[in-house]
């Protein structure tokens, strides 16, 4: 099992990509943890070589999930994997998990990669309106995946889709 989750901030990437992982035994991996050095003093961001050295490793192997959202770098997924899930999730849905997530982070029932502050909150919500505007071009560029590439509303359709092929 190959397969790249994407999708906007709040759209359900890591739950489906964990749940993927639980039911199938399968490592799943965030593209922002191969960007990211997280340290006990912050993140630090990896080098190019670094995050590539990385990544390559991850898609090498025989069974994988990567999920984050759409970047310019670590696309070399799409080449090789078996699926590409899109998790196109309401706005309105996104925003209501921006807020969730961030109020648990603040009273400590979540954890978090990225400390919960009023300006993490912001970009969130900033990067929930940023996929609305760049999903169109995405879509496009995806589109030459053919079959490969699968789009969803819901990751409960997308765990359907999964569950019927694997």
């Amino acid at each position: 099992m190959k397969i790249d989750i994407i999708g906007s901030v709040a759209s359900g990437k890591t739950t489906l990509a964990g749940n993927i992982s639980i039911k199938y035994q399968v490592p799943h991996f965030e593209k922002d943890n191969i960007v990211w050095r997280r340290t006990p003093n912050g993140d630090q961001m990896r080098t190019p070589e670094e995050r590539d050295t990385l990544f390559k490793g991850i898609i090498e192997g025989d069974n994988w999930i990567v999920e984050g959202s759409p970047r310019k770098s670590l696309k070399e997924s799409f080449e090789c994997c078996e699926y590409i899930i899109v998790l196109n999730e309401r706005t309105f849905i996104r925003l209501v998990r921006v807020f969730k997530r961030w109020i648990k982070q603040k009273m400590g029932k979540e954890k978090y990669n990225s400390k919960p502050t009023f300006k993490f909150l912001c970009n969130n919500i900033k990067w929930v309106f940023e996929f609305n505007r760049i999903k169109n071009e995405l879509f496009d560029e995806l589109s030459s995946y053919g079959e490969k590439c699968k789009i969803f509303t819901h990751s409960k359709d997308a765990m359907k889709f999964i569950e019927e092929k694997y």
